[in-house]
């Protein structure tokens, strides 16, 4: 395999800042034809509608997200520091005790090292969270280990498939370690090795955004993932020239431009890299104030709706598919690797999170929720030597499995995403908190009129049900929103008891002088429904409840092709909240929600012709 960079190996470091004065004149055209105008930009900023809360401000309280979450959290907390930091002690000629990591992330593995910056970053927005000050050591001590290596090094890879194909990557990964060790847990150290890092990795980079099509097509790095991050270096050191390294790898001709035209260019893409890089167009229309990367952003979403399977997840194969030629119903027979799920998770609900913050609307909303529900939250749980969910499966007879290889990138997407669980719940504006999700859970809204603090109760999505108590109310002088899915038909809201009418596909707005002890209740039926897997295949469908995807447990040989009146064929099994059955030839074949199989084999599309 060929990244491409070879030809490049001559790009000096001299070269490459030259590349970077290029690129400060590249982000004049950004900004509108000078390096004048960009700065100008730069000070605009893209407007937001709405706005995250900051890790710490909400917390979960149970559910089954939190299982998830809590179960996460002590997974990462135990992974031993000489263990995950072995690849780059070697590498360095530093004492390197522990065992080996092995899989990709050893030295001669697929990509040695790739991991430790997402491992850092994620357990750093953990310990954000939850205030769990081994938390924050452990990323203090990884960030020591990381610095003692790339100080002493000239090569910053661990390992030569590092550097030789996935330069750019391995670099993201390191810098947003270091900007959430620096921002969420205060590792001063973190923020000094900013710079340092990303000199080191420069000379082994492409020195332009080149485009990756597929799964196996060189070149396999993705620079057009780097500016998300380059944007917050820039913050942080207050260094023009990550700024304009930033706008110098966006990939706007084959990516931004023609999406915010309206052209979907899509199909034959890489999926996840390349959704990824919305984010990196999410922070350019933050920085540069340019409307094209939120349109941009908008029109990826559109375009992306047709190539999800019902979990939410997309590009089986890793690739997006070309629309209205039944490639999504073939993919089920022709291939197990449907969706590419914790990484693919992390930049779908990141993606919605932008496209809440930038229009306020709940579609995105709904989106979110169903991506986070059955993809995210439904993987299994990871094992203590590197075995972990990489490849969702929606074809027959399916099971969870782990990734043939240890230590896979999603190992790195697993622990980011599930802790980014606390920034999907709740947002606002100046005089609104916006309810996003229903888990049980609390928020601490610090405002000009007064702390406002609220907290969740409910089963969802096991039961309709969630109440929200308002436990202090600042100066009262706020509205409350809820997103009421565009399934909830019949949804309901009453606030203190008195009902107030509700349009699913809308924020439910709620405006009063608000007291302690105010309570909204939103009920939310979750009918049962069925989804086409694609507009050529209308009689291959999957079952859903709300937001949740339903899968038949435990199915037999042939059953999905049998005809089934579905949903309407399904009873609720007696005695439980969440478990449905029908009869098919003499046989009981029993639905669940996806999120709750382990180990059993499960089917997700059937015949409902």
């Amino acid at each position: 395999m060929s990244h491409g960079h070879h030809m490049d190996q001559s790009l000096s470091r001299r070269g490459f800042m030259q590349c970077a004065v290029c690129a400060t004149t590249a982000a004049g055209a950004v900004g509108g034809g000078s390096s004048i105008a960009f700065a100008a930009a730069a000070a605009r900023g893209g407007k937001e509608a709405l706005h995250e809360f900051p890790y710490g401000a909400v917390q979960l309280t149970g559910g089954v997200i939190k299982e998830q979450y809590d179960h996460i959290q002590a997974h990462y907390l135990a992974l031993d520091n000489d263990r995950v930091l072995k690849v780059f002690r070697e590498q360095a000629g530093l004492p390197a005790p522990g065992p080996d990591m092995g899989g990709w992330y050893d030295k001669n593995g697929f990509v040695p090292g790739l991991t430790l910056g997402q491992y850092i970053s994620g357990i750093a927005r953990i310990a954000a969270t939850t205030g769990d000050k081994a938390a924050h050591a452990k990323v203090a001590k990884l960030v020591e280990g990381y610095g003692e290596f790339i100080t002493r090094t000239k090569n910053p890879y661990a390992g030569p498939k590092a550097q030789d194909q996935w330069a750019a990557y391995v670099m993201d990964k390191y810098v947003v370690g270091l900007i959430d060790a620096y921002r969420l847990s205060g590792v001063e150290q973190a923020k000094a090795l900013l710079p340092i890092t990303i000199e080191k990795c420069r000379p082994y980079i492409s020195p332009i955004s080149r485009d990756r099509v597929g799964k196996v097509d060189p070149p396999y790095d993705e620079t057009y993932v780097l500016p998300e991050n380059l944007f917050h270096v820039a913050e942080i050191t207050g260094d023009d020239k990550y700024r304009a390294m930033a706008v110098h790898y966006l990939l706007n001709k084959e990516w931004f431009d023609p999406l915010a035209a309206g052209q979907d260019v899509l199909p034959s893409k890489h999926a996840y890299s390349h959704t990824i890089a919305l984010s990196s167009g999410a922070q350019a229309y933050l920085h540069l104030g340019d409307p094209k990367y939120r349109k941009a952003l908008e029109n990826a979403w559109t375009f992306m709706e047709p190539q999800r399977f019902a979990s939410g997840g997309w590009g089986p194969e890793e690739q997006f598919v070309e629309l209205h030629q039944g490639k999504l119903g073939a993919s089920l027979k022709s291939s197990k690797a449907h969706f590419e799920t914790p990484c693919g998770s992390f930049a779908d609900m990141k993606l919605a999170r932008y496209l809440m913050r930038f229009t306020g609307a709940p579609v995105y909303g709904d989106g979110l929720e169903r991506t986070l529900y059955n993809t995210m939250l439904a993987t299994r749980f990871p094992d203590s030597d590197g075995g972990y969910p990489y490849y969702s499966n929606y074809g027959p007879a399916a099971e969870k499995l782990f990734y043939h290889q240890q230590w896979p990138c999603c190992s790195g997407t697993l622990v980011q995403g599930v802790a980014d669980y606390v920034l999907n719940l709740y947002f606002h504006d100046d005089d609104a908190l916006v309810v996003n999700m229903f888990a049980p859970s609390k928020v601490k809204w610090d405002r000009a009129g007064g702390a406002v603090e609220v907290a969740q109760e409910t089963d969802y999505p096991a039961a309709d049900t969630t109440r929200l108590t308002v436990t202090n109310a600042g100066n009262g002088r706020f509205a409350m929103k809820l997103r009421v899915p565009a399934w909830a038909k019949g949804a309901t809201l009453k606030v203190n008891g008195t009902a107030q009418a509700v349009q699913p596909g809308t924020l439910a707005t709620v405006n009063r002088n608000w007291k302690a002890g105010d309570m909204v209740e939103l009920t939310l039926p979750q009918s049962l429904r069925t989804l086409a897997i694609d507009d050529k295949n209308p009689d291959t469908a999957a079952v859903l409840r709300g937001a949740v995807m339903y899968v038949g447990l435990n199915p037999w040989t042939g059953v999905e092709s049998k005809p089934l009146a579905l949903p309407g064929a399904l009873s609720p099994v007696p005695g439980s909240k969440i478990a449905y059955s029908t009869e098919v030839e003499g046989r009981n074949l029993v639905f669940v929600p996806y999120f709750t199989v382990g180990q059993e084999r499960y089917n997700t599309y059937f015949n409902i012709g």
